[in-house]
């Protein structure tokens, strides 16, 4: 059972990732490409809350493993 559960958080946390990834690229190629401050705004909001998600998963992760030991 914990092997599944360790595989599933290590999908979430990759997958959390790829969104950081994607939500950044998309608010650089904005960036180049001139699109409307309206649009940058919503594009950079987006980045930031993804990587929000991020390290609230990944201090999740670590109070799991405090608690575990």
């Amino acid at each position: 059972m914990m092997c599944w559960e360790i595989f599933i958080g290590m999908k979430l946390i990759n997958t959390i990732s790829n969104v950081v990834t994607e939500a950044k690229e998309a608010y650089e190629l904005a960036c180049d490409r001139g699109v409307s401050e309206k649009e940058l705004d919503r594009l950079e909001k987006n980045y930031y809350e993804s990587l929000k998600l991020l390290r609230i998963y990944e201090n999740l992760g670590k109070r799991e493993n405090k608690q575990s030991q």
